[in-house]
């Protein structure tokens, strides 16, 4: 059921140390992703899977990861995510970036689902050094990063509770509460 596969898509920020995640997966998400919409139909979006560990370290260091939290608390040394996607806009297709990000949105929020429906998980990462990151992956003036995908096999499950207010996600004990706003707060009356 969809609930349930949303549930499991929860940002995961810790991965199992060493188990990687095979560039076909990669690539099939990819694939599912360039099934997604896409405004005027541009197909704009361009993107680069990385599974090389000398790439993932590089991208790793320009990450900020989990800014409610204490920094370098998360992810917790030695269980850092082992393939990215790195997503991209091409300026050569389409210049104005803001224009596509509800399609970089689609496309993320599909890989992440079929991540998860494949026993892996993730967290989609907007802040990060743009510039660290073009050059460790030799990207051309063309492409505009506009957000990364961290993934691996989670060690940690995400619980989901009722917001009393505060929407920030904290750990206790080792597991992560991420607090959502009720259904009567969402509906507009």
């Amino acid at each position: 059921m969809l609930e349930n596969l949303l549930k499991k898509s929860r940002s995961i920020r810790s991965f199992e140390p060493g188990k990687k995640v095979p560039e076909e997966v990669l690539l099939k998400m990819i694939d599912l992703a360039r099934l997604c919409p896409s405004s005027a139909n541009l197909q704009a979006l361009k993107f680069r899977p990385v599974t090389d560990s000398s790439e993932c370290e590089k991208i790793f260091g320009a990450i900020k990861w989990a800014g409610y939290l204490p920094e370098g608390t998360v992810p917790p040394k030695g269980h850092e995510s082992t393939a990215y996607i790195v997503i991209c806009l091409d300026k050569n297709i389409a210049s104005n970036v803001s224009s596509f990000n509800k399609d970089t949105g689609i496309c993320a929020q599909t890989m992440m689902l079929c991540a998860a429906e494949l026993g892996f998980g993730g967290c989609m990462i907007g802040s990060f050094d743009k510039e660290a990151v073009s050059s460790a992956l030799s990207f051309t003036d063309n492409l505009e990063i506009t957000l990364i995908l961290a993934l691996g096999v989670p060690d940690e499950k995400p619980v989901i509770v009722d917001s009393t207010g505060d929407i920030k996600y904290y750990r206790r004990d080792g597991v992560q509460f991420v607090p959502k706003r009720t259904l009567d707060e969402i509906i507009i009356k």
